[in-house]
């Protein structure tokens, strides 16, 4: 499915309806009839390549224009934000579907299918901004859906995400090697107040909020005894890391809705046992009695319920053949809850033995941090080897009802905001392309709306950003089992991008001296023409509409009052101000544009012949043209 075009009426930013289309396979027309219908003609795109971005990449195109022209307000539109009055146009296999979110009748001269809800192309907005008027487009990846409580949270949040994308090693599909790699990163356990751990709306459910309530009573007592407002009193690591397991595998430890549930295994006897090794058996055996009595009981007749079991557990599950048990119940999703329970322990317990195992080399300061860096022990590498540990714990604590970050990680170096723009956008399509049990990771194809998003990037870095989302967009989503297809609709203000795209995949988008917006359809006459491959500074002057001006607005007034001056003084045979004179031929000699700065030249030696100056300029002038000569060889 490919949005190829959008109809958007009664939108405070424009006085008549608009269109857009996006450059696909067909272009489609709108206006209006007499008698009010919406007429809406199909023509060939003659010019479209198929497959341009690839197997998986239906499309890339751009919406650009002035400030305040309404780049962003098109996306919410397109992000589904609700009470706007838009048609949408799509092609699925060659069918063209409508989606029709506004009264009155239309008239087509082509064929269509009202669009389908089940195959949907599901919007993800992405924008590097921090803006609470973002936050109304629930968008998993924006940066501004990110802030969940506190800019802290989000810092660590962000370097959580930005690590585990580093060492995920998509170096060559993502095309930056200039990329940072952390050397040394700092790592705590997470501290969070008992209120807010307790502040989800599980907790005030009478039964399931009760059971909770008092077994996270029963860790944070057994470890910590003084009066805290914190689940842990941060000062010895391996402990604070057994309290925060703890605490959000109780999270989880709830009865699953079948009829056959045992409780044959108390939350007491979990914390009787003295090792955290052996409290983490004694709980799997008793989330698995809690999931599904019968097949507890089958899995202690064939094997012993310990995680150093998993294989030989799962092995059992995946063989029993019921797939429906009394009630009506779903035996195979209760099968694959217990799977995920299984691994979710087992990768716990896998960290936590390396956390043990590596007491001796890892580094651990006065406040209760680990250091680690790829340097310490020769050539092996602790920072990759706990990542690669701690991303199956992250993964799978993420299906747990209490999303808590389990550690902080504070890295060696700090970014620029070019390399924080980067990694903040790729890392957040990332994490969200690893919950893969998440509802809106089901959708089998996406359109992503992405907000400026090469902000902050170097004009190198720029310059790859397309080829850069065409290869890793689909790596990253390829997380998710079902390869779902993509297209992408991006705003921005860089020629180097435009290139990179042929000029029917923009919407150009102007604000006139009445500040009123024009929007320049395919078959307008001022409507930009070049794009792709297109010269740089012709981008800047055609599709950005800068009339040409490609120089500052402040060099141009600097060299617009050396020719005042000189024009007001050309006449005044000597009666002019020394100063002034020495001041403009500084300016002249400083401007890098050879024919400007000649003319310049030329101009201000009628008022006053200086040898010294002019042979300056000669100078300048020559290795000038000889760069060019030697360009040429």
């Amino acid at each position: 499915m490919e949005l190829l075009a959008i109809y958007i009426e009664g939108h405070f930013l424009f006085e008549e309806p608009q269109y857009f289309n996006f450059g696909g396979k067909f272009f489609f027309q709108f206006t209006k009839s007499d008698d009010g219908k919406i007429v809406i003609q199909k023509k060939i795109n003659i010019d479209h390549i198929s497959e341009f971005y690839g197997e998986t990449i239906s499309n890339i195109s751009a919406i650009v224009g002035n400030n305040g022209v309404g780049k962003t307000s098109i996306l919410r539109i397109l992000s589904q934000e609700p009470n706007h009055e838009i048609i949408s146009v799509y092609n699925d296999g060659g069918k063209i579907y409508l989606n029709k979110q506004m009264s009155g009748e239309i008239s087509v001269n082509f064929d269509y299918e009202a669009y389908d809800k089940e195959n949907e192309l599901y919007p993800l907005y992405y924008s590097s901004q921090l803006d609470v008027n973002l936050k109304s487009i629930h968008s998993p990846i924006s940066q501004s859906n990110l802030i969940e409580d506190s800019l802290s949270d989000y810092y660590f949040d962000n370097i959580q995400r930005q690590i585990l994308f580093l060492h995920a090693n998509l170096d060559s599909f993502i095309g930056y090697p200039e990329l940072p790699k952390y050397e040394n990163i700092r790592i705590t356990v997470n501290n969070v107040s008992k209120a807010d751990f307790l502040k989800n709306d599980f907790f005030k459910k009478a039964d399931i909020g009760k059971s909770m309530r008092e077994q996270l009573k029963m860790v944070w007592d057994d470890y910590f005894n003084e009066k805290s407002d914190m689940i842990h009193d941060g000062y010895d690591f391996i402990s604070n890391f057994e309290i925060f397991i703890l605490s959000l595998l109780v999270t989880d430890d709830m009865y699953s809705v079948t009829n056959n549930n045992t409780h044959p295994i108390s939350f007491q006897e979990v914390m009787n046992e003295d090792k955290f090794l052996n409290k983490l058996d004694v709980f799997l055996k008793k989330r698995i009695s809690n999931i599904d009595g019968p097949l507890y009981n089958f899995l202690e007749e064939n094997s012993e319920i310990k995680i150093e079991n998993k294989d030989e557990l799962i092995d059992h599950i995946e063989k029993d053949k019921i797939s429906k048990i009394s009630g009506g119940f779903d035996f195979n999703r209760i099968k694959a809850s217990m799977i995920q329970t299984i691994l979710r322990f087992s990768h716990i317990h896998k960290l936590y033995k390396w956390l043990l195992r590596n007491e001796s080399v890892i580094k651990l300061n006065e406040r209760s941090e680990i250091i680690l860096s790829v340097r310490m022990h020769g050539t092996y590498s602790l920072i990759e080897e706990f990542l690669s540990l701690y991303q199956a714990v992250h993964n799978s604590l993420q299906y747990l009802n209490f999303n808590h970050r389990l550690f902080n990680i504070r890295p060696d170096i700090r970014l620029s905001h070019g390399e924080q723009s980067l990694l903040n956008f790729y890392s957040s399509i990332y994490s969200f392309a690893l919950k893969k049990e998440h509802h809106l990771r089901k959708f089998k194809q996406y359109l992503f709306l992405l907000d400026e998003p090469e902000i902050g990037y170097h004009p190198v870095w720029k310059k790859k950003f397309i080829k850069s989302i065409k290869n890793i967009l689909p790596v990253l989503m390829s997380n998710l089992d079902h390869k779902p297809k993509i297209q992408v609709i991006f705003t921005s203000h860089d020629p180097l991008t435009l290139s990179d795209l042929p000029n029917y995949c923009i919407s150009y988008l102007k604000r006139k001296d009445n500040l009123k917006i024009q929007n320049f359809h395919f078959n307008d006459a001022e409507r930009p023409k070049n794009s792709f491959g297109a010269n740089v500074n012709d981008l800047l002057g055609n599709s950005f509409f800068l009339e040409n001006e490609l120089i500052g607005d402040f060099a141009k007034e600097k060299i617009d009052e050396v020719i005042n001056w000189i024009n007001k003084n050309r006449d005044s045979e000597g009666d002019y101000n020394k100063d002034h004179l020495e001041k403009n031929k500084k300016i002249i000699a400083v401007i890098d544009e050879p024919v400007i700065r000649m003319k310049l030249t030329e101009m201000i030696s009628e008022i006053e012949q200086d040898e010294n100056f002019i042979d300056k300029m000669i100078i300048q002038e020559t290795a000038y043209l000889r760069s060019l000569k030697f360009k040429k060889r």
